[in-house]
């Protein structure tokens, strides 16, 4: 799954830990940007190595050398206090192989794209490949576009929660 396709003038592909530099600008840039701080929490240098380690997969799209857009899937251990299946209130997740949509960063320049639902699609697809059917993200309870493109991919909110110091909806897809 290295090189897995383009959008438009989009090289969309797997990332690592050599791109690490990259992830932390355009989380910056990303972060910097919002009107409202409370809508994404900025992740520490440690996770971002983590989700940029098997078994997790994070997606990029570049445009030229340019980093527009990430998204990662994020696959919990037994105990791991990421894992957001555990928060589920309308859904058993006893006997679902479970996975978390992560996050999805895009660069200001590129919004209106549909680039969070473009790679979130491909991330659903390589989540199925791998047996995982339960995914599960957060989003603000504020963050409108967050929460629209997380629909368009079929997740359905489940209930809020206090997660990463502010209030977060839970969300849940069956693949």
């Amino acid at each position: 799954m290295d090189n897995i396709g383009l959008f438009d003038e989009l090289n969309v592909r797997t990332c690592g830990e050599g791109d690490l530099d990259k992830v932390l600008d355009l989380e910056s840039i990303v972060l910097a940007k919002l009107e409202r701080p409370d809508l994404l929490r900025r992740n520490t240098e440690e996770m971002w190595r983590t989700c940029l380690q098997s078994p997790h997969v994070c997606l990029v799209a570049w445009n030229g050398d340019v980093l527009v857009a990430l998204a990662v899937l994020y696959v919990p251990k037994d105990g791991d206090t990421e894992a957001l299946a555990p928060l589920l209130q309308s859904v058993d997740p006893e006997g679902h192989k479970s996975a978390n949509f992560k996050i999805c960063l895009v660069h200001p320049k590129w919004r209106g794209h549909h680039l969070q639902v473009k790679l979130g699609n491909l991330l659903n697809n390589e989540a199925h490949q791998r047996g995982i059917d339960l995914l599960c993200a957060t989003a603000s309870p504020h963050n409108i576009a967050s929460i629209r493109s997380l629909q368009q991919l079929g997740y359905r909110a489940d209930h809020t929660v206090q997660k990463y110091g502010f209030e977060r909806t839970v969300f849940f897809y069956f693949n």
